[in-house]
């Protein structure tokens, strides 16, 4: 779907700094990008599983969480004044995740300095994969299509 929408000319009445997609005009490049992130995301949970510690997993989540509400249920859409592909995927995936973390909360007890710790962390790590993720996205996708 992201092909065909980077395809219409929409007119962006918000201009933002950011580019959606990464600049790619490929569903192959959004499908890489968000397989990268689960990847990044189910080695965390390993380390947590194996380790039984849970900062980085509960930092990234937090992270993916202000990712998807931030660009993809706010800013895009207002930006655009549209539809933009992953809206409706980014809202069945937030509500869960906040459930999630208010489960992960009650268990692992974090104060509010470990939650603050963490999550700048994950928002730090999440910011410098976005970053170089979107740099190479169009040759990722090239491989792949």
């Amino acid at each position: 779907m992201a092909k065909h929408w980077c395809k219409k000319d929409l007119k962006q009445y918000i201009h933002l700094p950011i580019t959606p997609f990464g600049g790619t005009k490929s569903t192959a490049g959004c499908a890489i990008g968000v397989y990268e992130e689960l990847i990044l995301w189910i080695a965390a949970t390993l380390v947590g599983n194996i380790s039984g510690f849970y900062g980085l997993w509960y930092g990234l989540l937090v992270a993916n969480i202000v990712h998807l509400v931030l660009f993809h249920i706010i800013l895009l859409p207002l930006s655009y004044r549209h539809y933009v592909p992953g809206e409706i995927t980014a809202w069945l995936t937030v509500i869960p995740c906040c459930y999630i973390i208010k489960l992960a909360q009650n268990i692992l007890g974090y104060s509010v300095g470990e939650v603050a710790i963490w999550v700048t962390i994950g928002i730090v790590f999440g910011f410098i994969n976005m970053k170089i993720l979107h740099k190479y996205i169009n040759q990722l996708a090239r491989l792949v299509e």
